[in-house]
Order: structure tokens, then C-alpha cells, then sequence
């Protein structure tokens, strides 16, 4: 009886051995390795994720991906990984060839070509609100493919950005994406025609087509994490508190298209799609103070959260239900999600929607139900803050300049307003702020403003040229109300502004000659108003107004 238990043990031993060098065998064919670390302190997982990508962390154990020169590295180290089954090879499921399209259910993967063909016909049928755009192509030939949605007047909108699988084999996304495409595209509902009106939206469904595809064109079996040259994609974004290059790459192909993408539209918010967790990830990854809006992020985040807990509440329902500071669950260096707010001015958000990396199909209109709701009210959430438009108070001409929340906005968290039309967006926590417009070139202005969450509050502003109709020395840059006159001279109509909030009520204005004597009297209702000075001689006068004077010539 010892005998043979003892030969059970050896043989669980022996093949539980074997079952490793067959994995390890397996993955170093693939270019990719999937396992399990164990963790025991909390500053082991800062030091582990600049050698490999950390996944996910499970009670005491780390799930990472690992390139080839990574994984050995690790060996070298001592590390033990335990090796396990890469998601995308632990079932075959059948391949939608895009034929049949009417009975397509959405419960099964789509090819390439089946992909490729949809996003363009979508584009083709519905021209009105979709165009279809590629942001270039791969060595592997396959595309960057975007759909842009909105009511034919892009300009003077919030512009939003989806995106999914930025990680090849985590495809829960992907699908999501695709029937949001398809619902922007075909449905007459009231709130989605209000969508399309009001925000200029950009949605790509699959950022890593060579990971999600690295097993063919014709197959999501084998798909892998990272893109075809053995990088993970979502630790290859510059970092502010890390350095241009925190995993030591070049900017991978796709990158570059997406940060030139970024560059080209300012978008208001965004967010990217991820598998193996059920969470929202906010920012940031990186970096362990928080956020400047963190407060407007777990408001946000809970209600994605919350609202997929009417269908199941035990989806979404881990970490602090159902949402996590980057950094809290597990440091990174380089996400996208760091890049967009930093760099961009853009509030992006990691969407952990699966807790399988790559579910059976036949689960995709289940994640529909779940997060079909939650995806409207994020992009309903781009409307909401402070808003409007910049210009210059003589020429009227849109601006670009920075509107910053005093004592609240730092790193990257002010926003622009930007050409062709000067405006800008800012998503923030209900509140009362003290918020500055300046353009390189103009007088600043700053301005006392409340909203509530989920309001909308429009807020377009005059910034006045530096040394337009003022007498030489300036404004007052104490604080008075810094008035402005214009134009100096005028022809019979005065523009009188001030260049700070005041309490305009009651505030009289006077207007005398040069030996002292009142002419015009008269009440300021508004920061840019006009005063009627035809009846003037020519000659020389003066406005006195909230303590301040300015000399202006009547010709």
C-alpha cells in the first residue's frame, strides 16, 4: 500500500513536471509566456512589474505576461513562475465569416476580413452619421480601424474616444464596441439621436489586430497580449513620473498612430477596454498621489459600476464595488490611461469587463446587458461641467487658451480651448471653483463659477488683446475690477469690460470732462457692456467705475 502510494505521488509529481516543460515549450514557440507569481510584499509587485507585465494581482499570487528575453530574466533572478494555460488556447470556438449578417447574433468572433468588412459597411450604409477612417497598417497588413460618429458638424463638440484590446487576447471589449457601432449607427432612439448631436465619437474596437489575430486571420485561437513585436502595448506610453520609455522600447507602431491620433483631436474623455478582471480601473497607474479629479472619477466609476449591478450584482462587485485606483490595485508604467490624462487633458479610464480573457462567444450579448447602459451614461457624462467657448472680445475670433481651476488642477488636469471654434470642456466633481481663462497675447480673466454633477454649465468668455483702448501703465492688477475701455478712440460707442468676476449690481458708472464735471451716469449689467457716447463733444473724458478710471477720446 506504501508502495503505491508513494508511486501515485511521484507520478502526480512527475507529471505535474512534465505538464510545465510542455507549457514552457509551448510558449517559447509562441513568443509569449502566461503564469503565477507568488507575492509577499507589496513593493515586490513595483519591482516586478518593470520586468514583466502584471495582469492582475489575486489574493497573494500575481498573474503576469512575459516576452521571451523577459521570462528568463525572471529565471535568472530565481524566480519561479508557475506556467499556465494562455487564455486564447484553452478552447476553439467558431469564427463568424460575416456571411448571413441579418441572423449574425452577436455570439460569435468575427475573422479579420469579417471585421475589416463590417466597420467599413457600417460607414457605407450609414454615411449621415458614420465615416469610417484607418489610422494606418501594419507590417502584418492589418489596420487601425476607427468609426467616427456624429451629426455631420464635428466642430464646437466634446469628443469622445472607445477603444478595446489593446491587449490581443482580452476580446470581451472588442465585441462590445462592435455593437455599440451597430446600435449608433441603426437606432432612432431619442437619446441616442441626442448623442450623435451633441459629441463628436470616435470608437475602435480592436487597437492589437496582430495580437488578437496572431493565430490567422481566420481564428481568435492562439491570439496573444502583446503585438507582433513581443510588446505590450499598454506599458509602451510615455510616463510622466517614469520617463519616455519605461519598458525600454521604441513606440510600437500602433502607439505612434494613437498618440498622433490624440495629438489631432483633443478628446474630452475616453476609455479602453480590457479583460481578465471586472473592474474600472481610474487613475492613475503610475504614480501614487491622487488624482486632482479623483473625487469626479470614483463619482463617475461607481455609477458605471452601480448600474451594471441591476442586472447581476455580482459583476463589478470586487475591490471598492466595483472600482480601484490604479496604483492601489497594482503599479504599471507606461498605460495609455496615464498618457491620455497627463499628456492629453483627457480623462480615460481601463475597463476591466471580463473576468475570462477571451469568454465563449456565446457570453458576448450577456457583457452587452451588463455594460450596455453603464457605456451610455459615460459618454453622457462627456456633456456634463463646464463648457463653452474663448474668443477675443474685439475681433470675436476663437482662441486657443488654458482654462485652469485655481488651487485644484495639476498635472495635465487643466484643460484648452481649441480652434476652429475656441472651445472647451471640463468634466469635473459638482462644486464651486475659481476658474482662469488666459491666452498668450490677452488680458487673463478669472472666473467664480458653480456647478452640480450631472449638470451642464455653459460658460463662453471674452479675453480683451493685451493693451487694447488702455492708457499706457496698463490695467489695475490689484484688486479692483481691472476695467477695460474700448474702442480708444471711439466714434460714439463705448465697450466697457472688466477683466475679473465683481458684483455687477448696484456697481454705477460716471463719466466726466476734463475740469470734473458728471456728463453720463449709468449702471454696469453685464462684463462686456456697451455705453452710448454720441451725445459727447470730442474731446477728452473719463469713465470712473467700482473705484477704477480710464481716459478715453471721443473723435
Amino acid at each position: 500500500m506504501k508502495r503505491l502510494l508513494l508511486f501515485l505521488i511521484l507520478g502526480w509529481l512527475f507529471g505535474g513536471v512534465q505538464a510545465q516543460t510542455d507549457l514552457e515549450t509551448m510558449m517559447a514557440t509562441r513568443g509569449e509566456y502566461f503564469f503565477s507569481l507568488p507575492l509577499q510584499q507589496r513593493e515586490e509587485a513595483e519591482r516586478l512589474t518593470r520586468l514583466c507585465s502584471i495582469d492582475k494581482l489575486e489574493g497573494n499570487h500575481l498573474i503576469c505576461y512575459a516576452n521571451e528575453e523577459q521570462y528568463h530574466q525572471l529565471l535568472a533572478m530565481g524566480y519561479q513562475p508557475m506556467l499556465l494555460m494562455p487564455p486564447s488556447m484553452q478552447e476553439h470556438y467558431a469564427m463568424w465569416d460575416g456571411t448571413n449578417r441579418e441572423a449574425y447574433d452577436w455570439d460569435a468572433y468575427p475573422t479579420y476580413e469579417a471585421y475589416q468588412d463590417m466597420m467599413k459597411q457600417y460607414a457605407s450604409d450609414y454615411p449621415e452619421r458614420c465615416t469610417y477612417f484607418e489610422l494606418g497598417t501594419l507590417a502584418s497588413g492589418r489596420k487601425l480601424m476607427f468609426c467616427r460618429f456624429n451629426n455631420g458638424e464635428p466642430d464646437g463638440k466634446p469628443k469622445f474616444l472607445y477603444t478595446s484590446t489593446i491587449h490581443g487576447d482580452e476580446l470581451t471589449g472588442m465585441m462590445l464596441m462592435l455593437r455599440l457601432i451597430d446600435e449608433l449607427c441603426t437606432s432612432d432612439d431619442p437619446r441616442i439621436m441626442a448623442l450623435l448631436d451633441h459629441l463628436d465619437i470616435f470608437i475602435s474596437p480592436c487597437t492589437n489586430p496582430d495580437g488578437t489575430y496572431h493565430g490567422g486571420n481566420n481564428t481568435v485561437y492562439g491570439a496573444r497580449r502583446n503585438n507582433a513585436n513581443d510588446a505590450d502595448l499598454n506599458r509602451n506610453y510615455p510616463d510622466f513620473d517614469n520617463g519616455p520609455h519605461p519598458d525600454g522600447k521604441e513606440y510600437q507602431p500602433e502607439t505612434l498612430m494613437m498618440m498622433e491620433l490624440a495629438e489631432q483631436y483633443p478628446f474630452t474623455m475616453a476609455a479602453n477596454y480590457h479583460g481578465g478582471s471586472e473592474v474600472l480601473n481610474y487613475p492613475w497607474d503610475t504614480y501614487q498621489p491622487l488624482h486632482p479629479d479623483d473625487e469626479w472619477w470614483q463619482l463617475v466609476c461607481h455609477e458605471y459600476a452601480d448600474l451594471t449591478h441591476e442586472h447581476d450584482t455580482m459583476y463589478m462587485s470586487g475591490f471598492d464595488n466595483g472600482i480601484v485606483n490604479g496604483y492601489v490595485w497594482y503599479p504599471i508604467y507606461g498605460s495609455r490611461q496615464d498618457y491620455m490624462n497627463y499628456y492629453q487633458q483627457c480623462r480615460e479610464v481601463t475597463i476591466e469587463c471580463s473576468i475570462p480573457y477571451t469568454p465563449n462567444p456565446s457570453t458576448m450579448p450577456m457583457y452587452w446587458t451588463y455594460n450596455h447602459e453603464s457605456m451610455l451614461r459615460y459618454l453622457e457624462q462627456c456633456l456634463y461641467g463646464i463648457h463653452g467657448r474663448v474668443t477675443d472680445s474685439v475681433t470675436g475670433a476663437p482662441l486657443e487658451a488654458e482654462v485652469t481651476i485655481l488651487t485644484h488642477d495639476h498635472h495635465g488636469s487643466a484643460v484648452s480651448s481649441h480652434l476652429p471654434v475656441g472651445d472647451y470642456h471640463r468634466p469635473i466633481k459638482g462644486g464651486t471653483y475659481e476658474v482662469t481663462y488666459s491666452c498668450e497675447g490677452y488680458y487673463p480673466k478669472t472666473l467664480t463659477l458653480t456647478v452640480a454633477d450631472w449638470e451642464t454649465l455653459v460658460q463662453d468668455v471674452q479675453l480683451v488683446p493685451e493693451g487694447y483702448g488702455v492708457e499706457e501703465g496698463g490695467p489695475s492688477t490689484g484688486s479692483g475690477t481691472a476695467l477695460m475701455v474700448y474702442p480708444n478712440p471711439t466714434n460714439g460707442i463705448l465697450f466697457v469690460q472688466t477683466l475679473r468676476a465683481t458684483s455687477l449690481p448696484d456697481q454705477m458708472y460716471r463719466i466726466t470732462n476734463l475740469i470734473g464735471q458728471t456728463l453720463l451716469t449709468g449702471q454696469i449689467m453685464a462684463e462686456n457692456q456697451q455705453i452710448n457716447v454720441s451725445s459727447l463733444p470730442q474731446g477728452m473724458y473719463f469713465i470712473t467705475f467700482a473705484g477704477e478710471t480710464r481716459k478715453f477720446v471721443v473723435r
